[in-house]
């Protein structure tokens, strides 16, 4: 990752350890971090409407802003889109809404229910990285009341 220095640097000083962060530059890699958790260990069966809030708000935050290229925005748009496709069949699946035998005549792969590779959260991670470089100053961010994870 070419800006993982960085990301460790958010990390370790803008991410609480509890709860959302109260700048910007924090809670956007909180958010993914978040996002590549609960695919990775939980294989999204706590997909909710929190994480449709994630995918929905890392994209408009990192979309409108001039720190990443158009080229980077589109990536960055493709894989929160893939991120979150993913969730809402796990979401799907687990309220019953898909069958084992619809989820296995539709869906073909495990990235199905949850993407668990590292690379677009890692892309993701890049473009906030890239953020973070053009704003080095915490962002205030007002913690939204209605996001419990």
């Amino acid at each position: 990752m070419r800006y993982l220095e960085e990301c460790k640097y958010i990390w370790k000083n803008l991410v609480p350890k509890e709860g959302q962060s109260d700048n910007l530059q924090g809670e956007l890699l909180r958010q993914v971090e978040k996002l590549r958790y609960e695919a990775q260990n939980n294989g999204n069966i706590n997909w909710d409407s929190n994480f449709k809030f994630f995918c929905e708000f890392l994209q408009s935050s990192l979309y409108s802003s001039d720190a990443i290229s158009g080229k980077e925005k589109a990536a960055v748009s493709d894989a929160l889109q893939r991120i979150k496709s993913a969730g809402q069949v796990a979401y799907k699946f687990a309220e019953g809404e898909i069958s084992d035998e619809e989820l296995e005549d539709e869906f073909h792969h495990n990235d199905d229910l949850a993407y668990v590779g590292d690379d677009l959260y890692d892309l993701i991670c890049e473009a906030i990285g890239s953020f973070y470089i053009k704003n080095k100053v915490p962002i205030p961010y007002e913690p939204n009341p209605d996001i419990y994870r």
